[in-house]
């Protein structure tokens, strides 16, 4: 296997696993995120190491970039904050610990 095709297949691996713990932990986010239906993140959660291996390597990017729609109005900042967790919610869970 070339140089490109090992590091094309770890960068599918690194991306399949994250897609798959989000789609495990969040499939709403999933969705946002990685662009998926209902169905693919289904599949996805599911699928096992092995699994997600045999997709890495197929030679092929199974990343997909998605553009970027902000509505009139509404700024990227508003996008990322819908995403992140409040603080007190992050200082709860720390002292829960």
């Amino acid at each position: 296997m070339s140089t490109l095709d090992e590091d094309l297949s770890r960068l599918n691996f690194e991306y399949l696993m994250l897609a798959r713990e989000c789609a495990r932990s969040n499939p709403a986010e999933t969705a946002w995120r990685f662009g998926l239906d209902k169905n693919h993140i289904e599949k996805l959660a599911d699928m096992t190491l092995e699994q997600l291996r045999d997709q890495a390597e197929s030679s092929r990017a199974v990343i997909r970039l998605l553009p970027i729609f902000v509505p009139n109005g509404v700024s990227m900042g508003a996008y990322v904050d819908l995403l992140q967790p409040l603080v007190s919610e992050r200082s709860d869970e720390n002292s829960a610990i």
